[in-house]
Formats: C-alpha cells, sequence, structure tokens
C-alpha cells in the first residue's frame, strides 16, 4: 500500500503538453517526407520532359533534312521520287502525361516556351513533308483529271506550278517554326 502512495498524482497538463509537442513533430516529418517526395517526382518528370525535347530535337533534324529534299525535289520537278520515313514522328506522349499544374511547377518562367515548342510540334506533326506532298498530289491528280480531255495541256501549267508555290511556301513556313522550336528548345535543355 505504501508503494502506490508514494506516487505523484497524473499531471494532465504535462501529458498534454507532451501529445502536441509528439504531434507536431510528427506532422512536420510527414510534411518534410511529402515535400522531398514532391521535389524528387517534379525533379524525375522534368528529367523525363528535357529527355523527350532533346529526342524530339533529333526528330526536328531528321524533319528539316526531308523538307529541304521535298524542297529540292519541287525546284527540280521531280517531287514523285519523294519518300517519307515513318519511323521519324514528333510524339505528344511524354509533355501530356504530365499535368499542367506540374509543368508549371517545374518551368515556372518557361512554361510558355515549353507549351509553344509543343504546339509548334504538334502543328508540324500535322503539316509536315508528307502532308505537303499528299496535299500537293491530291491537288496536282484532281487538277489533271480535270484537264484530261484538253489536248496539249501542259503538266506545269500555270495551276500546277501554283500548287509547287503553295508547296514551297509550306515548305518555308515549317522550316521557320522548325528553327524557332530547336532554339526554344535549346533554352528549355540548358
Amino acid at each position: 500500500m505504501g508503494i502506490l502512495l508514494s506516487q505523484e498524482p497524473f499531471s494532465f497538463q504535462k501529458t498534454l503538453l507532451i501529445a502536441l509537442i509528439g504531434a507536431l513533430i510528427g506532422q512536420t516529418l510527414i510534411l518534410l517526407v511529402s515535400w522531398i517526395k514532391q521535389k524528387i517526382d517534379l525533379s524525375r518528370k522534368k528529367q523525363m520532359i528535357v529527355n523527350d525535347l532533346n529526342n524530339q530535337n533529333k526528330t526536328l533534324d531528321l524533319l528539316s533534312e526531308k523538307h529541304l529534299e521535298l524542297q529540292e525535289l519541287f525546284k527540280q520537278r521531280e517531287a514523285y521520287q519523294f519518300t517519307s520515313s515513318v519511323f521519324h514522328t514528333l510524339q505528344l506522349d511524354i509533355y501530356q502525361s504530365v499535368p499542367k499544374n506540374e509543368l508549371h511547377l517545374i518551368f515556372n518562367k518557361k512554361l510558355a516556351d515549353l507549351v509553344d515548342v509543343y504546339k509548334s510540334i504538334e502543328f508540324i506533326q500535322s503539316n509536315g513533308p508528307f502532308w505537303i506532298y499528299k496535299d500537293y498530289l491530291e491537288k496536282s491528280e484532281l487538277h489533271l483529271e480535270e484537264k484530261k480531255n484538253e489536248p496539249g495541256h501542259n503538266f506545269y501549267c500555270d495551276t500546277h506550278l501554283g500548287f509547287i508555290e503553295i508547296a514551297m511556301k509550306n515548305i518555308e513556313n515549317n522550316m521557320s517554326t522548325i528553327k524557332d522550336v530547336k532554339s526554344k528548345i535549346k533554352i528549355l535543355t540548358e
């Protein structure tokens, strides 16, 4: 009986203070771990996008070569020799897989350039050399069909030369866009 009487009374305030300090330490650790995980995740996603931009840059080089090849074939009136590779295509998958709010956290002030790069890539993807050539072929075939009953119709008539001129302007526009995109990629990957 003597042992029970000699113990101190239970201090509710001391216990409450210890619990509060423990909860604060626990929450601080949870927030710190969460912050570190987010930083690691954003760093990983940034590296993924930078790698993608470097790959896009290489593909843009190949597309530039194809544009120049097509342009030269148009100049020589030998566009029928043009071939295009399906293996060198631009992709938007990685860019689209990262939520926009995370892109903002990763790239801050460079976000506008990043969005412009991928919008331009999307444009080039849908208006590249293959599509320029396809559009040219469709227009020239339609024109030839319309003129098939006209004897002495010159293949390279003004209309056909107009189709070539349009294709050449589209190539020049794409080359200008590619040059702009490549300069922005350089800034984003530094």
